[in-house]
């Protein structure tokens, strides 16, 4: 079913994950990050306890909502070797980790590279980062064509551009997949995570993050939480749907699970109420810079990764097979 909302065409849907036709409205609100026109609503499955967008916008309808500047592509020209100082080393340390850990992880290939996909890859830092790696072949997939086109280049490797549904990849064809703030995006994410499973060698790993709808942040910020960031994120997952959606989807091991990304996320957060009334544009830009500045990212990074571990952050990452 189809209905228009704000002049936002919207489509009424069961639940994702467990088809349930019963929920409660939870929140609605605007979009406060790109600040495009509509009210959007999140619900809470009374079947299964999922967080989703409904009504949302349907798949012919959400690609407005992600302009060419939309913040994962405003780097997609630059790279992780153009930043200098401790914002490299910051970035640098985040994407490192998660390619230290996927190294290890997945068993050498005898006379033939790993392959490693990246659904969602946007401006490529991750990639990048993995190249760096001796024995892997990587690849990229990228919604925004744009965006596909300037990493693939830039990087000199394959980007496909459309839905990573669409790309027809053969079975078992990669040793490792990645997605990276993705599977909130996806309208359908038990079909592309089974998509997902069938495009992995018998083995092979996900690693996946998404944004903790169970976290102390999300709590604490209400409404302005990043993490909601309505219309684009579809579903809204907690550690018991995450892994529900995990084991529909054919996975059936859980190798590494933690919290993250907390402080900019808090950031983040703040920034939406401030630009929302608590303080006039000036001031709020003013905030915002201190407090991204790589001095209050590294001071700030102790007590938040104490505060991940301890109540939930943020974000959950989660390396599956």
């Amino acid at each position: 079913m189809s209905t228009q909302l704000n002049t936002v065409h919207t489509e009424i849907i069961c639940c994702p994950l467990c088809g349930g036709l019963r929920y409660q409205e939870v929140r609605s609100g605007p979009d406060y990050f790109m600040r495009l026109p509509g009210t959007f609503h999140l619900v809470r499955c009374r079947e299964c306890g999922l967080l989703y967008q409904n009504p949302r916008p349907p798949r012919t309808e959400i690609g407005r909502f992600y302009p060419n500047h939309y913040g994962s592509y405003d780097s997609a020209q630059a790279g992780l070797r153009t930043r200098r100082g401790m914002m490299r080393w910051i970035i640098s340390r985040g994407q490192h980790k998660r390619c230290h850990l996927i190294d290890r992880s997945v068993p050498t290939r005898r006379g033939a590279p790993r392959r490693l996909l990246d659904i969602g890859c946007a401006s490529g830092l991750f990639l990048e980062a993995m190249q760096s790696y001796p024995g892997w072949q990587v690849e990229g997939v990228e919604l925004n064509e744009a965006a596909a086109n300037i990493t693939s280049a830039r990087l000199g490797v394959p980007v496909f551009a459309g839905p990573f549904e669409e790309a027809q990849y053969s079975d078992g064809a990669f040793d490792a997949i990645t997605m990276w703030d993705v599977l909130e995006h996806l309208h359908d994410p038990l079909e592309s995570l089974r998509e997902v499973r069938r495009i992995l060698q018998p083995g092979g790993l996900l690693f996946v993050r998404v944004p903790n709808a169970a976290s102390y942040v999300a709590q604490m910020c209400g409404r302005y939480w990043s993490g909601y960031d309505l219309p684009r994120h579809m579903t809204l997952f907690a550690p018991r749907t995450l892994a529900q959606a995990m084991a529909k989807a054919g996975f059936r091991e859980c190798l590494c699970f933690y919290s993250s990304g907390s402080y900019l996320a808090a950031l983040h957060s703040l920034r939406f109420a401030m630009d929302d009334g608590l303080l006039n544009s000036t001031q709020a830009a003013t905030v915002h810079r201190i407090l991204l500045h790589p001095i209050a990212r590294a001071l700030a990074l102790p007590p938040f990764s104490l505060a991940d571990r301890m109540a939930g952050g943020s974000n959950i990452e989660a390396l599956v097979r």
